[in-house]
């Protein structure tokens, strides 16, 4: 049988993180690995405080439940603009996704016209040759130009 020897401190640590893992703070310990999702506001507010209290990056991270470099992406941040860096995680959405200029939508249609027989890939390496080798406009992406324009599919 095993005793454990309670103080005052250690009975409000073991408190605490029961507190912690109620509300989902800390994480159930996974498999070495595996993606474990986004760290919520809490988790990374208490792996920061952890880290000014005790100086370990290690003891931190495994307390709020992230990894070292979860530690080393958010701890920047939060040097900067302190809670409020923290607080949102940065949206890496691509603002000219799908953008294609006019000009070789325009090229695209204008090939197809004059070559029938041509294909979405032969007409992007075509443009791509006209580039000086540099990607313009991907297969999938002349095929949808060209659907837009009536110009794919119809096979007769």
């Amino acid at each position: 049988m095993v005793t454990w020897m309670l103080t005052s401190n250690n009975i409000w640590s073991k408190i605490k993180i029961i507190i912690l893992l109620f509300k989902g703070i800390i994480m159930e310990k996974e498999k070495k690995g595996k993606y474990r999702g986004t760290t919520t506001f809490l988790q990374r507010k208490l792996m920061i405080e952890n880290y000014l209290e005790t100086h370990n990056i290690t003891k931190s991270c495994k307390k709020a439940g992230v990894s070292i470099n979860t530690f080393r992406r958010w701890y920047p941040r939060y040097l900067k603009s302190r809670l409020e860096g923290i607080k949102n995680s940065k949206s890496h959405v691509n603002k000219h996704l799908g953008k294609i200029d006019k000009k070789y939508k325009n090229r695209v249609i204008e090939l197809k016209k004059e070559h029938p027989l041509w294909g979405r890939r032969t007409i992007a390496f075509t443009i791509r040759n006209e580039n000086n080798g540099k990607k313009i406009i991907s297969p999938s992406g002349v095929q949808k130009v060209l659907e837009k324009a009536g110009l794919w599919g119809n096979k007769s």
